[in-house]
């Protein structure tokens, strides 16, 4: 199990790098600084679109890089937290690019954005989850014998007998 746990932090790290940092970072610090010089023609709206990069840089940030951090320092159920707090971040930012996109007079509701530069975090979180589960496994399996002891435990008399 360790061997599997390094294995998903490497292969979690990775994918932080490339997706949270590079791309969540990134990109839309570019967007902010530079505006319409670093996007295709026809992009206008996404430059126009302030909050929206704001919330991807956010998610990215918070949802993600410091969890990534977190999970070298063994805060498995801080950086799970953290995670899934990013993932609702990630559909926030979703649903904010397919609105903005459905706007679109020329659009027929088929696109919505650049989705594959922010979906993929989706998968990061999935592998905190596992990481979480793979690490805290011991905990998770005294959870689950402390509470079939409970369950097994003699339930008291009514009649008071302590028989």
């Amino acid at each position: 199990m360790k061997v599997l746990s390094i294995i998903l932090k490497v292969i979690e790290t990775i994918m932080v790098c490339i997706w949270a940092v590079a791309i969540g970072i990134f990109f839309p610090v570019c967007i902010l600084a530079f505006g319409m010089d670093v996007l295709p023609a026809g992009a206008e709206n996404i430059a126009n679109n302030t909050p929206l990069m704001v919330t991807w840089l956010c998610t990215s940030a918070a949802g993600y890089l410091i969890p990534a951090a977190l999970i070298f320092m063994k805060r498995y159920r801080v950086a799970a937290g953290m995670s899934l707090a990013g993932l609702i971040g990630v559909l926030v930012v979703h649903s904010m690019f397919a609105d903005m996109y459905l706007k679109l007079p020329k659009n027929d509701g088929s696109y919505v954005g650049p989705t594959g530069l922010y979906l993929p975090l989706i998968f990061v979180s999935i592998l905190v989850f596992a990481i979480l589960v793979i690490e805290e496994r011991k905990n998770i399996a005294k959870l689950f014998a402390d509470e079939k002891k409970k369950k097994e435990e003699k339930a008291p008399s009514i009649f008071g007998d302590d028989q």
